[in-house]
C-alpha cells in the first residue's frame, strides 16, 4: 500500500472561486492551462485564464438551459465546452430546464447544443474518445450514455446493473487513449471498472479492477498515464493514484484533508482538485446551509 501525504506538504497553488454559494463541482483545463468550474447552485460556469490567481465569471446562470452544473470537458479539437446540468431539485434553478448535456463555444461561450437525457436520470461526468463520441454517466442508473460524433441525440451505450443500482453510484469517467477502454468509478461501493470498446464503437465486457485499498468515496476519474489513473475521494479530501496492472491496482494517496472535495483537472502533472464544500449543498440540515467562502481549486502534484 502506497504512502499518504498532507495536503500541507503537496498543495502549490490555489484558484479562488468567488461566491458565497457557488458550490463548484466540475472542473475542466484547455491545453493552454485555461481552467473552467461549474456551480451547482448557480447553474453558471467560471474561467480562470493562464496565470490568474481568481476565476471570473464566463457563462450566466441558466445559459442554454444550465440548472446545476457537474462534469465538464474542454474539448480543444473542436473548440467545444461540454457541461453535464442536473437538477436534484436544491440549486437556485431547480425545475427550469431538463437534465441533459449542453455544449458552448470554448471561447465565446455562445451556445453550441443541447441534448436531453432520455427518461431523465443524473448527468455527472463525461468524457470523449479520439473520433470525438461523447460518453456521459448516470448517476441515478446502472447507465452510460454516448453521443456520437455529429450526432443529436444522446443513447443509451450501456446499461448494467453491475456498475450499480443504487442511487449515487456512477461518477467518474474516462477514455484511455492507449488501450482503447473506458474506466469508470461507483462512489457508493468505492469501486473502479473497466468497459471495453468494440471496434464497432458498442460496449464490451466490463471488468471490475481490483484495488489494493478501497476507495474512499471516488468521485472525479482521469488517465494520467499508461496504465495510471488518478480519482479524487470525497471520502478522505484529497486524490488518490491507481497503477493498474492486469485485473488489479495499486493504490497510493496522493493526498486528503481538503474540504469536501469533488473533481479534478490534470494540467502539467498536477491534479487541480474542486474544494466545493458539498456537503453543505447536499446535506445543509446536519451540515448547515452555509459554507466558509472562499471556494478554491487547489493544486496536488502527483509525481
Amino acid at each position: 500500500m502506497g504512502s499518504t501525504a498532507s495536503i500541507s506538504d503537496t498543495e502549490t497553488g490555489v484558484i479562488i472561486l468567488s461566491g458565497d454559494r457557488l458550490f463548484p463541482e466540475g472542473v475542466t483545463v484547455t491545453r493552454a492551462g485555461t481552467f473552467y468550474i461549474g456551480s451547482m447552485e448557480e447553474g453558471l460556469i467560471l474561467k480562470s485564464d493562464p496565470g490568474m490567481k481568481e476565476a471570473g465569471p464566463f457563462i450566466e446562470a441558466g445559459a442554454n438551459g444550465l440548472v446545476s452544473v457537474l462534469g465538464l470537458y474542454a474539448d480543444d479539437s473542436r473548440g467545444i465546452l461540454w457541461a453535464c446540468s442536473c437538477d436534484a431539485g436544491n440549486g437556485k434553478l431547480t425545475g427550469t430546464a431538463p437534465v441533459g448535456v449542453k455544449a458552448f463555444d470554448l471561447h465565446t461561450g455562445a451556445a453550441r447544443g443541447s441534448y436531453d437525457f432520455p427518461g431523465g436520470g443524473f448527468a455527472n461526468d463525461l468524457t470523449i474518445d479520439p473520433e470525438g463520441n461523447l460518453y456521459v454517466t448516470d448517476s441515478w442508473t446502472p447507465r452510460i450514455l454516448r453521443l456520437p460524433t455529429g450526432g443529436s441525440v444522446l443513447e443509451e451505450w450501456i446499461n448494467d446493473a453491475q456498475l450499480g443500482v443504487e442511487q449515487w453510484s456512477l461518477n467518474g469517467i474516462d477514455y484511455d487513449k492507449d488501450s482503447g477502454v473506458i474506466y469508470t468509478v461507483n462512489q457508493l461501493k468505492g469501486k473502479l471498472f473497466r468497459i471495453a470498446v468494440e471496434s464497432d464503437g458498442s460496449a464490451g465486457r466490463v471488468t471490475l479492477i481490483k484495488t489494493s485499498q478501497e476507495l474512499r468515496r471516488p468521485d472525479g476519474l482521469k488517465v494520467i498515464d499508461s496504465d495510471t489513473l488518478a480519482t479524487t475521494e470525497g471520502g478522505a479530501g484529497g486524490v488518490a493514484v491507481m497503477v493498474i496492472k492486469g485485473d488489479t491496482a495499486e493504490v497510493t494517496r496522493v493526498s486528503e484533508g481538503l474540504d469536501g472535495v469533488t473533481t479534478f483537472a490534470f494540467y502539467q502533472g498536477s491534479a487541480w482538485i474542486v474544494e466545493g464544500q458539498a456537503d453543505h449543498f447536499w446535506d445543509p440540515d446536519n451540515a448547515g446551509p452555509d459554507a466558509k467562502p472562499p471556494f478554491r481549486l487547489v493544486e496536488v502534484p502527483l509525481n
